[in-house]
């Protein structure tokens, strides 16, 4: 039976604990990295929705002519 050795339990709960760090980092910066995607999605979605308007109203006054 082996010996139960705090000091490698306590390393291997300081490991644990700094990726976890590690990890909710990249998670917070990919999180916020996501939303300013979307965001820009939306602007961008917006606009061309806006670009087809314009083009159906120009197609809609070159059928009245």
């Amino acid at each position: 039976m082996s010996q139960f050795d705090l000091a490698d339990f306590e390393a291997q709960v300081h490991a644990l604990l700094a990726a976890y760090q590690r990890l909710q980092a990249d998670y917070d910066a990919l999180q916020a990295a996501h939303e300013a995607e979307t965001q820009r999605n939306r602007e961008i979605r917006e606009r061309l929705n806006g670009v087809i308007e314009r083009i159906r109203a120009l197609e809609a006054e070159a059928g009245n002519v």
